[in-house]
């Protein structure tokens, strides 16, 4: 697991930077159109790249640290043992899921590659590079669901519903006050 999250956390630094660079290339796009007259005409390509890598980078890290939206009004009214089956049946539906995705990107990926496809702008990006990235963030997405599901079965079978629930359930509001006051360097409530 610590390995997993290791990973994850590298990913979500690279998406965190894909999101700045999109704001220095639009800027300078910005910039360069109203002060020097010309525009570099792929800040739309390039961003849109950048935009997916991004987003999929982040997935898994996402995932670990429960910050997927989920809604679970009802669930959270339930008692504790029918809580932890559905927080591992919403699990192997997001396992079944991620693979679907998983799949269709990195087939994706596997056929620009073979087939030498570009994009069609001046740029003439190998798409297998935007789409490689693209589908690692699903195939990491996917071991962190696998990593998850793995440590809740072990939880389970050590009688941990509590820890259980706490890896997989929704964050509440009181998590994310700790967590805001943990990054402001104050104490936990």
């Amino acid at each position: 697991m610590r390995a997993v999250r290791r990973l994850c956390d590298g990913a979500l630094s690279v998406a965190g930077w894909s999101y700045l660079l999109m704001v220095a290339i639009i800027g300078f796009d910005v910039l360069a159109r109203r002060l020097l007259g010309f525009s570099t005409e792929s800040t739309g390509e390039l961003t849109g790249y950048l935009l997916a890598a991004g987003m999929t980078l982040g997935l898994g890290g996402t995932l670990l640290e429960r910050g997927h939206v989920r809604i679970d009004v009802l669930v959270q009214r339930l008692p504790l043992g029918a809580r932890v089956w559905l927080h591992l049946a919403a699990l192997l539906a997001l396992l079944v899921a991620v693979g679907f995705m998983a799949f269709g990107a990195v087939s994706l990926a596997l056929d620009s590659w073979q087939l030498g496809a570009t994009d069609l702008s001046g740029l003439r990006t190998p798409l297998a590079l935007p789409q490689g990235v693209w589908a690692a963030g699903f195939l990491l997405m996917g071991l962190a669901a696998v990593a998850l599901a793995c440590r809740s079965v072990v939880l389970l079978l050590r009688g941990q519903p509590q820890a259980l629930e706490a890896g997989l359930a929704a964050r509440t509001d009181l998590d994310e006050a700790r967590d805001t006051l943990q990054a402001l360097g104050g104490s936990r409530p």
